[in-house]
């Protein structure tokens, strides 16, 4: 069995090209399926670059060694983001008095790195001022006039507000998980963890799971059924039958029909992945030969009919197709 990966949202973005709308959704989703891992990069950092700046000051300090913060109660059934980052300045506002100026910066520094692609330019100029002052202070230095204001007035928890507006992108998740949510966003830009080769690989992957699945689905055992294609983004639910329903595609559609004739009898009634599943399981007709039915658009290579196969056969997974 692969193993699993983990790969920073701040990078999924990227790739995909996704809204923050769009970013947000995503989290919910893997929030569901407990498969978002909102400390791990944090607590990864803490013990690379903090943990022995920190205790090393307990016993010169009045303070105590604060601990990564857990989501709101009051938050249990959504994940927020904005309001972890919230808990999160919190954390730092703790954290920083037990830890000098260099060590914190290269820490966040690194964060931002893994978190993001080009994590350099993320909120640049709001981690300079921070640096800044946190640099003036620790050297006990009064910085030049005109930047009194941007580096003392403000305080140090306003300057590192910037952190609850890039939550998100610190927040990892199962690479696996977020191809197959993504499963009709198409691949926008290479990162590292996400590339065409690594996206390709997972939904054949787990486009055959899904098969073998739909394979030992035995007809008096219906299966729970959803009426969503896929997580993140849903079709029209009129194409499909109600939730809650098997979905039946009566014989005289598909039986003795050329994969034309099939793919035109069903397209009013049934969305397409559920026509890719008839073809390709029923009709017996070649996945290359399915996706040139199916897809929107002409491609150059065969693989890439495959592949739009593969992210409707993931849909069709969800439901409980029968024949008539």
């Amino acid at each position: 069995m692969p193993e699993n990966i983990h790969i920073p949202l701040g990078k999924v973005q990227t790739a995909y090209g996704l809204t923050d709308e769009e970013l947000y959704n995503l989290i919910q989703k893997l929030w569901e399926r407990k498969q978002l891992f909102y400390k791990e990069l944090w607590a990864e950092t803490y013990e690379k670059f903090w943990h022995f700046a920190a205790t090393g000051s307990l016993p010169y300090t009045q303070e105590k060694l604060p601990e990564l913060p857990e989501p709101s109660s009051l938050h249990q059934s959504n994940f927020y983001p904005l309001f972890y980052g919230t808990q999160m300045v919190r954390y730092l506002m703790q954290l920083i008095k037990l830890v000098s100026y260099k060590p914190f910066r290269l820490g966040l520094d690194y964060l931002f790195d893994t978190a993001f692609e080009d994590g350099h330019s993320v909120a640049a100029e709001e981690r300079d001022v921070l640096y800044k002052y946190f640099e003036f202070t620790e050297l006990d230095r009064k910085p030049p006039q005109k930047d009194y204001y941007r580096h003392f007035k403000a305080g140090p928890r306003y300057l590192i507000s910037f952190i609850s507006r890039n939550m998100a992108g610190t927040l990892m998740a199962d690479r696996d998980a977020v191809i197959e949510f993504l499963c009709d966003y198409p691949l926008k830009r290479e990162v590292k963890g996400l590339t065409h080769r690594v996206v390709d690989s997972t939904l054949d992957r787990l486009a055959a799971s899904a098969a073998k699945v739909q394979l030992e689905i035995r007809p008096e055992a219906p299966a729970e059924i959803s009426a969503e294609s896929c997580p993140v983004s849903q079709p029209d639910s009129s194409s499909f039958a109600s939730s809650g329903e098997v979905i039946v595609v009566p014989s005289a559609l598909w039986m003795g029909k050329s994969p034309a004739a099939v793919r035109d009898s069903m397209k009013e009634d049934f969305d397409e992945c559920v026509t890719a599943y008839v073809l390709l399981n029923w009709c017996k007709v070649g996945k290359t030969q399915v996706g040139r039915l199916l897809s929107p658009k002409e491609f150059v290579d065969d693989k890439s009919y495959r592949n739009h196969v593969d992210k409707l056969l993931l849909r069709a997974a969800r439901l409980s197709i029968r024949q008539d």
